[in-house]
């Protein structure tokens, strides 16, 4: 431990334990100056990376401070003229800090037998005079499609599709999940009257739905996919959406171990 000792035109630095000097500095034009210091090397952005080794990417994108991507880091670096050759790595404050939501456990329930649960979703658009389409996914994954012209039409739609299904599998629907939108609460009269569960996901979440809003995006992908490549106008939505469900139910996939949904659904035991 050291302490100053300040005097009318001298400034000495001593040592707490011993009294004895271990600096001594003169007033000059209104500073004590210390000439018998050694100035110290200059230390920089630089000489700090190479000097101590440490150009990690983990230890200069916490440097930077917001936590930049790897592609403004490797720009600064190459600015600066520092050597930098590091490979992106995980950063978990970014995982946790960029999340928008906590992560949604998916559901570990197996469904043996077909229509032992059925979740139907009407999206927006469909085509071919109708504004409106309705599918109903099983878990298995197969796919019924059909072109509406309102919302209201979603229960006598599905009373068509329970009898249809029912009939061409030889199974019961047992149970269905929808969110709470208010075409779907409609149902209630007609699933208490057949013995059908109504599952109704939480309010603001759309996660308990993924396998249907998925099928959607997917539908639609490959439906735009379809009409860009005949050079058919968008009013053909409906012929090409329809088309694709057809082909997405027998195709493999490797969500059913590479067995199709078509497969799944009319060789159950």
């Amino acid at each position: 431990m050291s302490f100053f000792e300040f005097h009318a035109d001298v400034c000495l630095v001593k040592c707490q334990g011993t009294n004895e000097i271990l600096l001594q500095g003169k007033l000059k034009d209104g500073l004590y100056m210390f000439p018998n210091l050694v100035q110290t090397a200059f230390y920089s952005a630089y000489t700090t990376a190479i000097n101590t080794g440490s150009s990690t990417y983990h230890l200069w994108h916490s440097r930077f401070g917001y936590h930049a991507q790897p592609r403004v880091i490797h720009q600064i670096m190459k600015i600066c003229n520092i050597p930098f050759t590091a490979k992106r790595e995980l950063c978990e404050s970014c995982v946790v800090g960029k999340s928008h939501q906590l992560p949604f456990n998916a559901s570990q329930t197996i469904y043996s037998k077909p229509l032992q649960l059925v979740t139907p979703a009407i999206n927006t658009p469909a085509i071919n005079g109708a504004t409106h389409y309705i599918s109903f996914v099983d878990a298995a994954r197969y796919v019924w499609f059909y072109l509406i012209h309102t919302k209201s039409q979603a229960l006598t739609v599905f009373k068509s599709f329970k009898l249809y299904v029912e009939k061409q599998t030889g199974f019961p629907l047992l149970s269905i999940q929808t969110d709470n939108g208010e075409e779907f609460l409609y149902f209630k009269s007609f699933l208490l009257s057949n013995g059908i569960t109504h599952r109704l996901t939480c309010p603001h979440t759309h996660e308990p739905n993924g396998s249907v809003e998925r099928k959607h995006r997917h539908i639609v992908d490959i439906g735009l996919t379809l009409l860009a490549d005949s050079n058919l106008p968008m009013h053909f939505w409906g012929y090409a959406f329809t088309t694709v469900v057809s082909i997405i139910n027998v195709l493999p996939t490797s969500v059913l171990n590479n067995q199709s949904p078509y497969y799944l659904l009319f060789n159950t035991p």
